[in-house]
């Protein structure tokens, strides 16, 4: 069974949960740099041979290290008993419970604290203020 947060827990955890988004979204920035890297040195060795080898194992290898670090920093968050939702926009939903039924408070790294939930059906597009 998830943990069910309280709104005041969820905003309690959220200096961390800033710290670790922050160094996450930081980390997908690495992965997307280190992937388009790669692809860029691929179509490279395309159109003039096999000399590019080492340098392309190099990358799959930074490419493979950076997406491992962002899988790691999701569970991380994950293992709080909350969701990351959208690295993009730092995105969480905190399992609750609302009125007897089970909720999502959902939080956004631009927002100072909990300030809305939704119906886990609804996602994102169904956010209602507290």
């Amino acid at each position: 069974m998830p943990r069910v947060w309280t709104v005041d827990e969820a905003n309690a955890v959220l200096p961390q949960l800033r710290e670790i988004l922050t160094v996450l979204i930081e980390q997908k920035s690495r992965a997307e740099l280190a992937q388009a890297s790669l692809q860029e040195l691929e179509m490279q060795r395309r159109g003039n041979g096999h000399d590019l080898e080492p340098e392309l194992e190099f990358r799959r290898r930074r490419l493979r290290e950076a997406v491992a670090q962002v899988r790691q920093s999701i569970e991380q968050v994950a293992n709080m008993g909350c969701e990351v939702k959208d690295l993009d926009t730092g995105l969480v939903d905190f399992p609750s419970v609302r009125d007897g039924r089970e909720v999502l408070l959902c939080w956004q790294m631009s927002e100072p604290r909990v300030m809305y939930w939704h119906d886990p059906e609804s996602g994102f597009a169904g956010r209602k203020p507290l």
